[in-house]
């Protein structure tokens, strides 16, 4: 069975929708920072960039997947968003500068307090958790209209259904394939 190992958090919004997406794709969930815990199975973890949160889920699990903005498809399905300003948790460690997107982070450059006021902004995060909400709170000086995060968007659940699958067989056996080398 594949699990989706995601942050967990005290906001149950966050725990809410990431239980429910991962019902929507068929697998079952698990979190880093509260119950239920990854006890086994095709644990992938569910972060968008990289990050200490991220390279701690990566040490429990089972596939070495890297985080969403390296799996296949997925700037092509941000850039698919249209929007004017694409915003992280950050800091950025590379990843989100290579897509090539005009983006904001929390904590780090280019900062969300100093981003551009836009029509339509997307945070890219997986759930209405702490992490959408503070980018709310943070960019409610501009009038723009925030995406809904991805758990909530029908396209990325269905990417996510087609794109779990491949990423499970490509990674499932990474660390094993790096210990023979």
């Amino acid at each position: 069975m594949i699990v989706l190992i995601f942050h967990g958090s005290r906001d149950p919004d966050h725990n809410r929708q990431a239980a429910e997406l991962a019902r929507a794709v068929g697998a079952d969930y698990a979190f880093m920072e509260t119950e239920p815990k990854f006890r086994g199975g095709l644990g992938v973890p569910m972060f968008v960039a990289d990050g200490a949160d991220y390279r701690r889920a990566l040490e429990i699990a089972t596939v070495k997947a890297p985080p969403l903005v390296k799996w296949p498809g997925f700037a092509e399905y941000l850039r698919g968003l249209g929007a004017e300003l694409y915003i992280f948790h950050g800091p950025d460690r590379g990843d989100v500068a290579s897509l090539g997107l005009p983006v904001a982070f929390i904590e780090g450059e280019p900062n969300l307090d100093k981003a551009p006021c836009v029509e339509v902004a997307a945070p890219v995060v997986i759930t209405r958790g702490h992490i959408y909400k503070l980018i709310q709170a943070k960019y409610s000086r501009c009038p723009a209209r925030l995406m809904p995060p991805l758990a909530e968007q029908p396209k990325f659940v269905e990417y996510l259904r087609r794109t779990l699958p491949l990423v499970v067989q490509r990674f499932q056996n990474a660390e094993v394939m790096r210990k023979k080398n």
